[in-house]
């Protein structure tokens, strides 16, 4: 037979067959250059396959089969070592038994652990009592009042703001609502974070050695007892990926246009660190009801560049009036070299993104416009393939995409940039 015929027969690849030929498990005539299958062939083709079933690896089949060839398994000393050698596969799939039931029962055991975890009621967390001395209207600057108010001795979980200007917020499920709300059409929701799949690993890696590089300047600041913030979390969210680092000495603002992602966010760190603090801040401007000069660490994974999106500003300027003289600033800007395919099609996809974006010399200078003093950095590496993802879509395979980790902070007799209108999204 020839081995297409043999492949039909026996239900198995060519290129399988061609294989076992290669590693020496078949050794079939070759009259013209062809191979053949004689009936000695289909014999050994039956006896590997038979062997398969019996899960022997190629090597052990190999060692079979060579003393199947030698002796013709004629002599009785022969068919004892073929004995010994299943009396051995046996053995071994026996201790495979006992060990796959041994990681069976520690799969039920973490599977009955997480559904506990999920049976657990989860915490209620709403706007904290100790957030409320940061308050204070965004027009006049004048201070906010409170009605209608669902508290505990902790947390505000309903309730009205007003200001004698005529400035009025609310407080829903836990979360501060400014009347600034979205009003772009291009962005929405990740509440299924959409923008976390798909991410090649190579990506991974380089977001990972981002991380390392932003926990170490974390460490070295020293988070306690300070006031934390993040902005555009609906992109990509540090303090979640990383809340094992939060000190629950803090209070925390996390501050997103939408308050669909701001509540999803919310339960999910109300199951796992309800301990914290934290003012979740529904606001689609860089006005925020914030008394200025409250924030002492702002932390940024990609926000410099999502504010971008949609803005020709610099976000750092933006809400350099809310951080502290010597605030901190521990980031991750992402940028392209030489990527002119990249940037025509993220400006086509994104018609109001500034055409900065992206750029680290538009980065670097922009910091230190806005009093900022760059104190380290580093460059991750650059991907060239940010796959399918939802996040990415902008990016041509092929042009590079690189992610530099920052540390930068309040520069002494840095440049006033206190005042300047607001840039609503």
């Amino acid at each position: 037979m020839r081995i297409g015929k043999v492949s039909e027969k026996y239900h198995i690849s060519v290129d399988n067959i061609y294989y076992y030929i290669n590693y020496g498990l078949l050794v079939p005539p070759k009259p013209k250059g062809q191979y053949v299958f004689d009936e000695q062939t289909v014999r050994d083709l039956e006896w590997i396959l038979g062997l398969k079933e019996l899960d022997f690896s190629l090597r052990e089949i190999h060692v079979i089969l060579s003393l199947k060839r030698i002796s013709g398994l004629a002599d009785p000393q022969d068919m004892e070592e073929l004995k010994e050698i299943f009396k051995g596969k046996r053995d071994f799939c026996m201790k495979e038994i006992e060990r796959k039931q041994q990681v069976v029962e520690r799969l039920d055991s973490h599977i009955k652990t997480m559904e506990a975890s999920e049976s657990t009621p989860r915490a209620s967390t709403g706007v904290p009592l100790t957030a409320l001395p940061l308050l204070c209207c965004p027009l006049c600057g004048g201070s906010l009042s409170l009605s209608e108010v669902k508290m505990d001795q902790r947390f505000i979980y309903k309730g009205s703001l007003s200001c004698s200007c005529g400035y009025s917020a609310h407080i829903s499920s836990g979360i501060l609502m400014t009347p600034n709300k979205n009003e772009n059409l291009q962005d929405t929701p990740d509440i299924t974070r959409e923008l976390y799949k798909d991410l090649p690993p190579a990506l991974i890696s380089t977001f990972q050695r981002s991380y390392n590089w932003m926990l170490k300047q974390i460490e070295e600041t020293d988070l306690h007892e300070k006031v934390i913030a993040e902005t555009y979390i609906n992109a990509w969210f540090f303090m979640h990926n990383h809340l094992e680092y939060l000190p629950t000495d803090s209070l925390y603002i996390v501050i997103d246009k939408y308050p669909e992602t701001l509540l999803m966010y919310k339960h999910l760190i109300e199951r796992q660190k309800p301990e914290l603090d934290i003012l979740y801040l529904a606001d689609s401007s860089t006005r925020f009801p914030l008394k200025k000069n409250c924030i002492d660490v702002h932390l940024d994974f990609f926000a410099a560049n999502e504010h971008n999106f949609y803005h020709d500003t610099f976000l750092f300027e933006r809400i350099a009036p809310y951080l502290t003289a010597h605030a901190d600033l521990i980031g991750t800007y992402f940028y392209f070299e030489n990527a002119p395919k990249s940037m025509r099609l993220l400006l086509s996809q994104y018609p109001e993104c500034f055409c900065m974006n992206f750029r680290l010399d538009y980065f670097l200078s922009s910091l230190k416009k806005a009093g900022f003093r760059l104190k380290g950095s580093e460059d991750c590496g650059a991907v060239t393939d940010s796959g399918n993802n939802l996040g990415f879509g902008f990016h041509v395979k092929g042009e590079k995409m690189h992610l530099m980790p920052y540390h930068a902070s309040s520069a002494p007799n840095g440049q006033d940039i206190s005042s300047g209108s607001d840039n609503t999204v």
